[in-house]
């Protein structure tokens, strides 16, 4: 418990507080509203955003300073991400060694 506390203050004074991204302005914005905003995103533009597109439109649109991995996290934590494709190879290896 005692670690948790001082993990807490280290998180404080080095200017990080989870839960919550800046604007360009400076002003607090909550979790809870990001996602509130990616829900948005994913029902007006349709299901062809990727979390890296996400995160560009919440740069542009709401002027956030977010990370690519926090918008990654609140998408996983939301269940928007949509299933990795499998790479295919396109021919079947086949050296042989001289």
């Amino acid at each position: 418990m005692v670690e948790k506390l001082e993990l807490a203050d280290k998180w404080i004074q080095d200017g990080h507080r989870p839960g919550i991204c800046y604007r360009v302005d400076g002003a607090i914005v909550s979790d809870e509203q990001v996602k509130e905003w990616l829900c948005e995103l994913i029902e007006s533009e349709g299901y062809s955003y990727g979390y890296l597109k996400l995160t560009v439109c919440l740069r542009r649109k709401y002027g956030l300073v977010i990370n690519k991995k926090k918008v990654y996290r609140l998408c996983k934590e939301l269940q928007l991400l949509r299933p990795q494709r499998k790479i295919r190879r396109k021919y079947q290896r086949d050296w042989q060694g001289t």
